[in-house]
């Protein structure tokens, strides 16, 4: 008893500790910036620069995380991981006088993957930052965009769900099961930390509807070999408006070329599978030109004679100015349920997890969320039904 209180002491302690360094700033808001000071000075090279079409951007993040309850027996206390990110987009047209041309490059240091989440599982990461330790180029891509802006092609080093799978309303949820689709990201796509060399083309034939697909080749899977091939996807998408407020509708396919080992034995050329995702801001109060509730559901498919997620089911809402005096800060909750293969021998059929979050938007780009998820059949074995505590302090410039 003694010891779990000291680990939720001292977990209580880090969350303050971090969420100190966010909060600060505010106190500071108000006061004058002396002239010359680095910040102003950093501010006026940025501004040049990006008149020059030159714009440097980046993160730095922290992630903390605290097994609440259940979990592999005996896990750790209080657990951090840092993210460290720097890209540099450049314009074509302000730099080179090239018309509808971007040069992207972008770079990551992390610190390592976060052990306490590692005690829960989940085939599914519970935390989208976890990686290996290092530093590296992990997206380097040319966009070029013609005809007024309705075609627009894209080359190099990329993040596949940069591209296709995304979720709107999904992207400040920590757990990977909202970022895209669970029946492919726990498979074959490639996305942060590695990306994949490939290409794509969007056309956009008018305001509402586009056409996209691409191919991808040496990507990043999760499984323990490497099926070689090359990931092909397409999608459609349909934008609109209902009630006056925007929303999407995603369908996409994607087919993966590689050799596949099937858990009944044997392998198998190909995989392919199926995904939807609709989304759509609901209400926005009154007179108000941001904020409001929104949402999104999904769903995927991939095989399970040789994927461990069949199919998956997400569906969550995210409101943005919940109070008049805090427009920026956002409260989100998601559900989400994945089908596992019979043929894998999991002791459960399903993975289903239950998140909630609020984001304070502290001041100066930074950003305290503190995070709730409740897992059930945390990897389809053994593991107990987890409570996952996790909170991420994030500074954007």
């Amino acid at each position: 008893m003694k010891k779990t209180c000291r680990r939720r002491a001292s977990w209580a302690a880090a969350v303050a500790l971090l969420s100190l360094g966010a909060l600060g700033p505010c106190a500071r808001a108000g006061a004058p910036t002396p002239r010359g000071h680095w910040l102003a000075d950093a501010a006026a090279t940025s501004a040049a620069l990006r008149r020059n079409g030159i714009a440097v951007s980046g993160f730095a993040q922290i992630d903390g995380s605290h097994v609440l309850s259940g979990g592999i027996p005996g896990a750790l206390g209080f657990d951090l991981q840092r993210l460290f990110d720097l890209s540099v987009t450049l314009d074509t047209r302000r730099l080179l006088g090239w018309p509808g041309g971007t040069l992207f490059i972008d770079a990551q240091s992390h610190s390592g993957a976060n052990v306490a989440t590692r005690q829960v599982p989940a085939i599914a990461d519970p935390d989208n930052m976890d990686a290996a330790a290092g530093t590296s180029v992990d997206r380097a891509w040319y966009r070029q965009e013609l005809h007024g802006h309705e075609i627009r092609l894209q080359a190099g080093l990329m993040y596949v769900d940069d591209q296709f799978f995304t979720v709107p309303f999904g992207g400040d949820f920590v757990s990977l099961d909202f970022s895209s689709d669970a029946s492919i990201s726990t498979f074959v796509l490639p996305t942060y930390p590695r990306g994949a060399w490939g290409a794509d083309v969007f056309v956009y034939p008018n305001r509402h509807v586009s056409f996209s697909a691409g191919a991808f080749r040496d990507h990043e899977t999760e499984l323990p070999y490497d099926p070689g091939g090359a990931l092909v996807v397409s999608e459609e998408a349909w934008r609109g408006r209902w009630r006056g407020l925007p929303v999407k509708v995603q369908v996409g396919g994607w087919l993966d070329t590689g050799r596949f080992e099937r858990f009944a034995g044997g392998t198998t050329h190909h995989a392919a599978g199926v995904y939807l995702i609709a989304s759509g801001l609901f209400w926005r109060p009154p007179g108000a030109h941001g904020g409001g509730l929104g949402g999104f559901v999904q769903f995927g498919s991939a095989p399970g004679s040789v994927a461990a997620v069949r199919r998956h089911f997400g569906a969550g809402l995210v409101w943005t100015g919940p109070w008049a005096a805090r427009p920026r800060d956002a409260f989100g909750i998601a559900y989400s349920d994945s089908r596992l293969s019979a043929a894998a021998g999991f002791t459960h059929p399903f993975e289903s997890e239950l998140e909630t979050y609020y984001q304070f938007d502290a001041s100066h780009g930074w950003t305290v969320q503190p995070d709730l998820e409740y897992w059930r059949h945390p990897g389809g074995g053994g593991t107990p039904d987890s409570l996952l505590g996790l909170v991420r302090v994030m500074l954007t410039f």
